[in-house]
């Protein structure tokens, strides 16, 4: 059975980035998965758009109702944060860096939660727990996610651990300039074209 790696229902980029970063790993380790995320690509905010788009990754899939499916949560663990129906899906892993939520599972899972920054930073060290090679691409949406959720490494949450991951993972992605990547991000976070003056 696939399992859909997904967010929370309001997807930023550490979430949307978490789903595609999760998906790769369980693939690369011979799982069937696929990301995805709880809105349409064209509905994603700003600063997530901008981030798939400079590192070439595809925006995950939408998924409305999880009923009957098989779900990998990242970057949340309560149910009203979920998909519709996330009571009749089954949860075969979580991870996350906030508070414990109320998802609760019939057996055992790998949940691994961590008091970080970010998902990404988590996801990072599972990454290279399991040996596996982070693709160019994903290593960008991951960095990118750390930078922002950590508002670049100024953030209270931030810790030694995101700073770490973003050192190594802008060698993997080929960014050089991380104080210019959150300035684009930050340019796109704050756009007011087209947004109602109300």
């Amino acid at each position: 059975m696939t399992v859909s790696v997904v967010g929370h229902s309001s997807p930023d980029t550490d979430s949307v980035t978490s789903a595609i970063a999760l998906t790769a790993l369980l693939t690369a380790q011979g799982q069937d998965a696929k990301a995805c995320m709880q809105t349409n690509a064209e509905n994603l905010n700003p600063e997530s758009k901008l981030v798939l788009e400079k590192f070439g990754l595809t925006a995950p899939e939408q998924i409305s109702d999880a009923a009957g499916k098989q779900l990998a949560l990242v970057d949340f663990s309560d149910i009203a944060q979920g998909p519709e129906n996330i009571s009749a899906a089954e949860v075969v892993m979580i991870v996350d860096h906030h508070k414990i939520g109320d998802v609760t599972t019939n057996n055992p899972i790998l949940f691994r939660a961590e008091p970080v920054g970010c998902t990404g930073t988590v996801l990072h060290k599972m990454f290279k727990e399991a040996g596996v090679a982070i693709p160019k691409n994903v290593a960008g949406g991951m960095l990118a996610a750390i930078l922002s959720d950590t508002v670049n490494f100024k953030s209270p949450t931030c810790t030694e651990d995101d700073k770490a991951a973003v050192n190594e993972l802008k060698n993997v992605a080929g960014v050089e300039d991380t104080e210019a990547l959150f300035m684009d991000m930050l340019k796109a976070k704050s756009a007011v074209a087209g947004v109602p003056a109300k």
